[in-house]
C-alpha cells in the first residue's frame, strides 16, 4: 500500500503544481478571462470522460493502463513548454485532464483492491485521501516557487517529470483481479435486469442523497471557480507565484489534517448544523476576500476555505453513508450521482467565474459568484427538505 501512497502522493503533486501556475501562465498568453474559464473547465469534462474506459479496461490491463495514463500526463503538463497556439494548447489540455481522470481512477481501484487485511477500509481511504491532499499541498507551493524562480516553460518541464517516479512504483503492484465496472449483461438476460425504471431511480435517489449532491456541486464550483481567478487577481495585488502556491498549500494542508478528525467534531456539534455553517462562513470570506490586502489576511481566509472545504466533503459524504447504512441498494448509482456533482461543479465553476469576471471584473466576481451561489443553494436545500418531509409521508400512508 505503501507504493499506492507514493505513487498518487507524486502524481497530485504535479497536479497542485500545474493547477498553480497554469491560469497565470494562460494570462501571460493574454486570453481573456471567459476563456481561461472554458479551458480550465475542459479538465473537468475530460476526466469525466475517461473514467469509465479506465474502468472497464482495469482487469487484467491496469498496469499497462496505468503506465500509458501517467505517460500522457507526463507529456500533457510538460508540454506546456512549448507555446503551439490555441489549437496546440487545447490539444493538451484535453490530454491533460483525461490522464489525471484515468490515473485517479485506476489508483482508487488500486487502493481498494489492495486493502491490508488487518487494516479497515476506513484506515485505507483515509490514508490514500491524505496521501492526495498531500501531494497537493507539497505541490502547490513548488509549482508557485518554480515558476518564480525559473519562469513557466522550465517549470511546466520540472513538474511534468516527477510523475515518472510513480510508473516504478505502479510497476511493482500486483496485478489487479476485481472488476471496477459490472459486465455488461448478455443479450439473453431480460431487458427489464439491463435498465432501471425511472420509479426505481427516483426511490434510489431520496432526499439525503440529493441534498449531499447538491453540496458537491456547490463547493466545487465555489472552489474551482475560486482556485482559477485568485492567482490572477494575487498576482495583481503584488503577491508572488510562490506566495500563492504557499496558500493554497496552506489550504490543502489544513484540509488534510482535518479530515481525520471529522468523527471527533461530530460528537459536538451536529453535522448538518456544521454543514450550514461551513457554506455559509465560506461565501462570506470569498466575498471579503478582494478588500484585503495584508498577507496574514490572506492565510486566515485560505485557513478557512480549508477547513470548509475538508469538512464539506466529510459532512456530505456521511450523509450518503448514512443513507445507505439504512438500505444498500443502489450504492452504485448513489456514489455515480454523488461524485457526478463534484464534476459538474469542476467543470461549471471556472465557466461561471469567468462569464462574470468578463462582464465585470475578477474582484467583482469574488463578491458576486458568492453571493448567487449562496442563494441558490439554501432555495435548493428548502425544496429537498420539502420533498423529503412529503416523501416520508407517502410512505407512512402506504
Amino acid at each position: 500500500m505503501k507504493k499506492v501512497y507514493l505513487a498518487i502522493l507524486l502524481l497530485t503533486a504535479t497536479e497542485g503544481g500545474f493547477n498553480t501556475i497554469f491560469p497565470p501562465y494562460l494570462q501571460q498568453a493574454r486570453y481573456p478571462v471567459e476563456q481561461i474559464g472554458m479551458i480550465v473547465a475542459l479538465f473537468a469534462v475530460l476526466q469525466l470522460a475517461a473514467r469509465l474506459p479506465a474502468g472497464a479496461l482495469y482487469v487484467g490491463k491496469a498496469k499497462p493502463l496505468f503506465v500509458a495514463f501517467v505517460l500522457l500526463f507526463i507529456a500533457g503538463t510538460g508540454g506546456f513548454a512549448y507555446e503551439g497556439g490555441t489549437p496546440y494548447l487545447i490539444a493538451l489540455t484535453m490530454a491533460h485532464g483525461f490522464a489525471f481522470g484515468g490515473i485517479g481512477t485506476v489508483m482508487l481501484a488500486w487502493a481498494i483492491e489492495l486493502k491490508p487485511q488487518n487494516s479497515t477500509h476506513g484506515a485505507t481511504m483515509g490514508w490514500y485521501t491524505a496521501a492526495l491532499s498531500a501531494g497537493y499541498s507539497i505541490g502547490n507551493f513548488c509549482g508557485g516557487y518554480l515558476a518564480d524562480s525559473l519562469g513557466y516553460a522550465l517549470t511546466f518541464v520540472v513538474v511534468g517529470l516527477v510523475p515518472s517516479i510513480s510508473i516504478l512504483a505502479g510497476l511493482t503492484l500486483p496485478t489487479p483481479s476485481v472488476p471496477l465496472v459490472p459486465s455488461v449483461p448478455s443479450e439473453a438476460e431480460p431487458k427489464r435486469r439491463r435498465r432501471m425504471e425511472l420509479r426505481e431511480l427516483q426511490e434510489l435517489i431520496s432526499p439525503n442523497l440529493a441534498l449531499a449532491t447538491l453540496i458537491a456541486i456547490y463547493l466545487n464550483i465555489l472552489d474551482d471557480g475560486f482556485a482559477t481567478f485568485f492567482p490572477l487577481f494575487a498576482l495583481g495585488t503584488g503577491l508572488s507565484l510562490t506566495f500563492i502556491g504557499l496558500l493554497k498549500s496552506v489550504k490543502s494542508l489544513t484540509a488534510t489534517l482535518l479530515r481525520p478528525l471529522a468523527g471527533g467534531i461530530f460528537r459536538y456539534i451536529n453535522f448538518k448544523t456544521l454543514n450550514n455553517l461551513l457554506i455559509v462562513t465560506w461565501a462570506v470570506v470569498i466575498v471579503l476576500l478582494p478588500s484585503l490586502r495584508a498577507e496574514w489576511m490572506f492565510f486566515l481566509v485560505f485557513i478557512t476555505i480549508g477547513v470548509c472545504r475538508g469538512l464539506l466533503r466529510v459532512t456530505s459524504a456521511t450523509m450518503l453513508a448514512e443513507e445507505k447504512a439504512k438500505e444498500t441498494g443502489g450504492i452504485g448509482i448513489a456514489s455515480a450521482v454523488y461524485n457526478a456533482g463534484l464534476d459538474i461543479g469542476g467543470f461549471a465553476g471556472p465557466l461561471i467565474a469567468g462569464y462574470v469576471a468578463s462582464v465585470t471584473d475578477i474582484p467583482t466576481m469574488f463578491r458576486v459568484v458568492p453571493v448567487a451561489l449562496l442563494a441558490t443553494y439554501l432555495l435548493a436545500a428548502v425544496w429537498v427538505e420539502r420533498a423529503g418531509v412529503k416523501r416520508a409521508s407517502m410512505m407512512r400512508e402506504t
